[in-house]
């Protein structure tokens, strides 16, 4: 095999492919290391600069070289520098079965048990994302146990977050450490969230990146909890619609990101104090809970929030005309005015209705709120069929 004096394989015998079942293709204008064990790289980094040093002298060191097959075979590899070319460097490979010393054998031993002792999943790749080594924790998480690949195990990862991933992992072999959660679907637990941590692999000499180490924790019911505290916190506990805080939250984002227009319709339950003394409070409750239902079950996509008390707000973005937003809240009304049976008493809710709409990406939510909530008092004193509408352009 010949090589540049930086370690380019510029030349290599048919004997060296027949061993390693590589083409020519294969290996031709590559690094040398690219086919070395990450742990061997400092070794022979070391090697190749005391040959350099004095080129008179071969060099020769024994590591381990991985075949097309992806197997790291064992071989004693002597480099000269070419008398005739001080350019090139001429490796001479021998195939050599080494087995390991004590000392290696008792460190790679202890290093297993600690490995499998571990809470969590852990890995460790080479720069072409193929894994040196992993622990059964790793199979028991993502669900496989087979593959040389990273892909082969954490090919489950939910397909809207793969880009995510492979960001995280280029990142790490180019040196930077990450941090990512990510969800995958296991074939027996079905979609589970996990935490990574990416750390980045430095050779001996701490020049350049020999692969990744992947720490691999599932996350799930931590997730989970998290999740329910979210929604807890930005809920109502009554109806289950946004609480006061959530609803203008998500105003503020609808006229951020809306393309076309919002539309904020204000709904206020009349007579609900009446209904409150007739059928009592918890009926009054069951029929907030009624209402809030029917807001979200019939506004689509619309953010729906309950403001307090018997009001209720419902955020549609992309709505292109107040005409359409209009139509929006009568569909919503017509919808609450249906009649509903509370513990076995039918009542009929009757709400007014303001509507809002606005195309300005810088109109102000206060604004727009007070817009919806004054044209839905003059419904209210209108006694109007049809919402009230405060337009906003």
């Amino acid at each position: 095999m010949r090589k540049t004096v930086t370690g380019t394989i510029v030349e290599v015998d048919d004997l060296v492919l027949g061993v390693l079942g590589f083409t020519r293709e294969d290996m031709l204008g590559h690094l040398s290391t690219e086919f070395l064990h990450p742990d061997d790289h400092g070794q022979a980094f070391s090697s190749w600069v005391r040959m350099l040093a004095d080129p008179a002298v071969p060099r020769t060191i024994q590591v381990r070289h991985r075949n097309a097959a992806h197997r790291w075979l064992w071989i004693e590899a002597t480099s000269t520098v070419d008398d005739a070319d001080s350019g090139s460097v001429i490796t001479e490979l021998t195939l050599i079965d080494r087995p390991p010393d004590d000392r290696t054998s008792v460190s790679s031993s202890l290093f297993r048990h600690l490995a499998e002792a571990l809470p969590f999943g852990l890995a460790q790749i080479d720069r072409d994302r193929r894994i040196v080594f992993s622990n059964t924790k790793l199979d028991d998480i993502t669900g496989q146990a087979h593959g040389d690949d990273l892909s082969d195990r954490l090919g489950q990862v939910l397909p809207a977050e793969q880009p995510v991933l492979d960001e995280a992992i280029t990142s790490a072999l180019a040196g930077d450490d990450t941090e990512i959660e990510l969800s995958l679907t296991h074939p027996v637990r079905g979609e589970r969230r996990f935490a990574l941590i990416i750390s980045a692999l430095a050779d001996h000499s701490g020049y350049g990146m020999t692969g990744a180490l992947l720490c691999v924790t599932d996350i799930t019911d931590t997730a989970q909890q998290r999740a329910d505290i979210i929604h807890r916190a930005e809920h109502d506990g009554l109806t289950k619609c946004l609480n006061r805080a959530a609803i203008l939250d998500a105003l503020t984002n609808a006229i951020a990101k809306c393309t076309t227009g919002v539309a904020v319709i204000f709904f206020d339950l009349d007579h609900f104090k009446h209904i409150n003394d007739v059928y009592g409070h918890a009926a009054g409750d069951r029929l907030l809970v009624t209402v809030g239902e029917r807001l979200r079950n019939n506004s689509r996509d619309a953010s729906v929030g309950r403001l307090g008390g018997d009001e209720f707000l419902v955020i549609a973005c992309d709505v292109p005309t107040a005409e359409l937003a209009e139509t929006l809240g009568r569909r919503l009304a017509r919808a609450v005015r249906r009649p509903a049976n509370v513990d076995g008493t039918p009542i009929r809710p009757a709400a007014s209705v303001g509507v809002a709409w606005s195309a300005d990406p810088t109109a102000d939510p206060a604004a727009l709120v007070a817009g919806a909530d004054a044209a839905m008092y003059e419904a209210k004193r209108r006694r109007k069929p049809r919402p009230a509408t405060d337009r906003q352009t």
